[in-house]
């Protein structure tokens, strides 16, 4: 063997191991290989035959209602920290109302994503305002807007679901899963003058709960309470800054898992805002008021369905430096499930409206509407394997409150 010929064989003799094992190694498999995310998808249809009578009118008329249809879908995904959850969620919904009479328009009602943890929840984008302490039993969110909700005074008021949902940035801390604390700051809605367009934080506040454990709501006497402070920043042109203090307690009255009679009941009181006069709708959002709102509700479950529901609601609103503004409302609501996630309903509805404020918005004094439909709703979970407390049933109105 020629020296040069065995010089490159024990060269290669002694670079082959090594290059063996080179060749042979691959990317370690991760010891804990991601998971598919959990994928929800969730919706409601909503569809009724309104007769509505509207007194000093030319009389009654009979519309179609789909207001308050939504279709959503959530992706949650376990994150590295243990027991860390992160969430996307985005959502639109039809609203009651739109700029052009022909047509049912949509609104974007949810895109926000969320970060939580046992005591802790982040989030940021749009979403339901915080101000929302619980459901009332009324049909629709946007039923009784002007008791229920601490209003938008910088919405034109087209559109009453504007009053339901902001963008939204803040973080809620957590005592056992039972006390919660939070800390927000929003942007409400801008489609008034002089706000049309605008965007940045308008509003701002905390909001402390009590909430019993989901098992037990329907047999503790007090499943529920709850009280926030808000800030609007209004414009001294239009009265100034408003301060809000608002709260509302659940309280069964006959406590049970089958039939279950229950009292909501809530107040707002919105103060420090000096509007002289009130001639338009975005004024009567931002004068200050007084709103109480309460429901007496009956519901009769069945190995833990609904079987029926029958609920009275009534709002009252006053203004504090105006008078002949006051208004009240009634709202007899009845439910009686079919099947799975499919309901007859019917809704009776009455206001009545002081001169000055029915002067404001354009309406009638007194006005009745009857309604009645079906609801539908479904909720479908793809790999589920975690569990988020910001579910997407818990972020729609449930005219059959928990």
């Amino acid at each position: 063997m020629k020296p040069t010929s065995f010089m490159a064989s024990a060269i290669m003799l002694l670079v082959l191991p090594f290059y063996a094992q080179a060749q042979g190694r691959i990317s370690p498999i991760p010891e804990n290989p991601s998971t598919a995310p959990q994928i929800e998808l969730d919706g409601t249809g909503i569809a009724t035959l309104a007769f509505q009578n509207r007194k000093s009118t030319s009389g009654s008329a009979t519309q179609f209602d789909f207001s308050d249809s939504s279709l959503m879908l959530g992706i949650s995904q376990r994150l590295l920290k243990s027991g860390a959850v992160g969430s996307f969620v985005a959502g639109v919904t039809t609203t009651d109302q739109t700029e052009s009479s022909s047509a049912t328009s949509l609104l974007l009602s949810q895109l926000y994503l969320d970060y939580q943890n046992r005591s802790m929840d982040a989030y940021l984008g749009r979403n339901g305002v915080q101000t929302k302490l619980f459901d009332f039993p009324t049909l629709r969110g946007s039923d009784l807007n002007e008791f229920v909700n601490v209003l938008d005074p910088f919405s034109n008021g087209v559109i009453t679901d504007e009053s339901r949902y902001s963008d939204t940035a803040g973080i809620q801390w957590n005592h056992k899963l039972h006390y919660f604390m939070d800390l927000h700051l929003q942007h409400l809605l801008t489609t008034a003058a002089p706000y049309a367009g605008q965007t940045g934080i308008n509003s701002y506040g905390v909001t402390l709960k009590y909430e019993a454990a989901p098992e037990l709501t329907a047999i503790s006497k007090v499943p529920f309470w709850g009280a926030g402070y808000e800030r609007q920043t209004i414009g001294t042109a239009q009265g100034g800054a408003s301060n809000i203090l608002y709260g509302g307690i659940i309280y069964n009255i006959v406590p049970s898992p089958i039939n279950r009679l229950d009292l909501r009941l809530q107040d707002i009181y919105s103060f420090s805002n000096g509007l002289s006069s009130i001639s338009s709708v975005p004024d009567t959002f931002r004068a200050a008021s007084n709103s109480v709102a309460a429901s007496l509700r009956f519901l009769h479950q069945v190995q833990g369905m609904p079987g029926y529901e029958i609920a009275l609601t009534g709002g009252y609103r006053s203004y504090n430096n105006f008078t002949h503004a006051n208004t009240y409302a009634l709202a007899l609501t009845g439910t009686k499930r079919l099947g799975v996630g499919f309901d007859l309903i019917t809704q009776y509805t009455f206001q009545h409206r002081e001169s000055l404020y029915a002067s404001a918005l354009g309406v009638p004094k007194d006005e009745s509407r009857i309604e009645l439909g079906f609801v539908f709703n479904f909720e479908n979970t793809f790999n589920p394997h975690i569990g988020p407390r910001r579910t997407l049933q818990n972020l729609q109105h449930q005219y059959i409150p928990e």
